[in-house]
């Protein structure tokens, strides 16, 4: 079970399973709930997140954004570097080293599909350590779906694509040297 793996009792797992439910739920109604005082709610809460186990986070929220996620499964040489670089890129929601052929397998996030080609072609495609490359469209979750984004990028002068904007963001490091990501320096 979950929560022997975890090593935790049934009030951390109902802890953990409101706070999935509600992230905005107060320590107040969690002791009610609990019959605990609050303050103890509130050890239970810094231990989970000591450990790990509880975290929050803010976000977007892909039903709600109208933004597109799309999923990008291929075969990396070298998985890791790969994904170091790419988590680097302002449209970059997570990355995952996988078992079988296509090893890494991707998420990004961005507007429109042509944003979508040329993340692909400058910094997946034009790669000689990437092989093997499957796109997929995100065309519906089930549920929320809250993601982590760069928003950063929306507030500087240079969009992403214009040439030579993967150099001046300095998000992007470059690795020539590896082949890992090409980046299109004029």
């Amino acid at each position: 079970m979950i929560k022997e793996k975890l090593g935790l009792d049934d009030k951390d797992m109902n802890i953990l399973s409101w706070y999935m439910q509600d992230p905005l739920l107060s320590q107040q109604e969690i002791a009610k709930r609990l019959q605990l005082s609050q303050p103890s709610v509130n050890m239970r809460i810094q231990k989970l997140t000591a450990r790990g186990i509880l975290s929050f986070h803010a976000g977007l929220n892909l039903r709600t954004s109208n933004l597109i996620m799309f999923r990008v499964d291929f075969t990396a040489k070298d998985a890791h570097a790969v994904l170091q670089n790419l988590k680097n890129c302002a449209f970059f929601v997570n990355g995952f080293i996988m078992s079988g052929k296509n090893n890494v397998s991707v998420f990004l996030v961005c507007d429109d599909l042509k944003q979508v080609d040329a993340i692909i072609n400058e910094h997946i495609r034009s790669s000689p350590q990437i092989s093997d490359i499957s796109v997929n469209i995100v065309v519906n979750a089930a549920q929320d779906f809250p993601f982590k984004i760069d928003l950063q990028q929306e507030l500087s002068d240079r969009p992403c694509f214009a040439p030579g904007a993967c150099e001046s963001c300095g998000r992007l490091v470059e690795h020539r040297s590896r082949g890992l990501i090409k980046l299109n320096v004029k």
